[in-house]
């Protein structure tokens, strides 16, 4: 026969919490996360590190960590891609590089557009993005997470451990820092 272990009095409750295991991630929570997010962080970790296979890298790290660590997070998509930037961030400082400005091959034309038109607008899409590069943390984060994934400004501001108020300034100084960049190169 066995006896049922109950708290003696004189042991803090505290050890009884530590005990018990964090929550876990449902197995459906985790593919669901994956389906609607994976891309998205992808995109995000691509445009910060500009080269493919880091980013692929950093998505795998990102939902790894979600999978570990998930099971308290409420808002997934604001805690990936915070994830996901720190851990664009570290491949930065572990690397001594600030900008990669490797050169990609540029998309084929989807539509019956003019091909000078098309050149154009690369040569601009290389500008904007090179002058994305020149900005400051968290100014670049912010641009790509508020301009190029829609995430809005609280949600900018949770991810980047910002008040909403200091959003608004960043992302106001960094698309004026890149219209006048953009402007001077005209």
């Amino acid at each position: 026969m066995q006896v049922a272990r109950t708290s003696q009095p004189d042991e803090p409750a505290a050890a009884h919490e530590k005990a018990e295991p964090a929550k876990t991630l449902s197995s459906l929570r985790f593919k669901l996360a994956v389906l609607q997010y994976d891309r998205a962080v992808y995109r995000f970790a691509r445009t910060l590190l500009r080269d493919e296979r880091e980013a692929e890298d950093v998505v795998q790290e990102t939902f790894l960590r979600y999978w570990q660590q998930g099971g308290g997070v409420r808002k997934p998509r604001e805690w990936l891609f915070k994830v996901a930037r720190n851990a664009c961030l570290d491949r930065f400082r572990k690397s001594g590089r600030l900008v990669s400005h490797e050169q990609e091959a540029p998309p084929e034309p989807s539509d019956d557009r003019d091909p000078a038109w098309h050149y154009a607008q690369r040569e601009l899409e290389t500008d904007v993005q090179r002058l994305l590069d020149t900005l400051p943390e968290p100014q670049r984060s912010l641009v790509v997470l508020f301009d190029l994934q829609g995430v809005d400004g609280a949600g900018c501001a949770a991810i980047l451990g910002l008040s909403t108020t200091q959003v608004k300034v960043y992302l106001h100084r960094a698309r004026r820092r890149l219209r006048e960049r953009l402007e001077r190169r005209s």
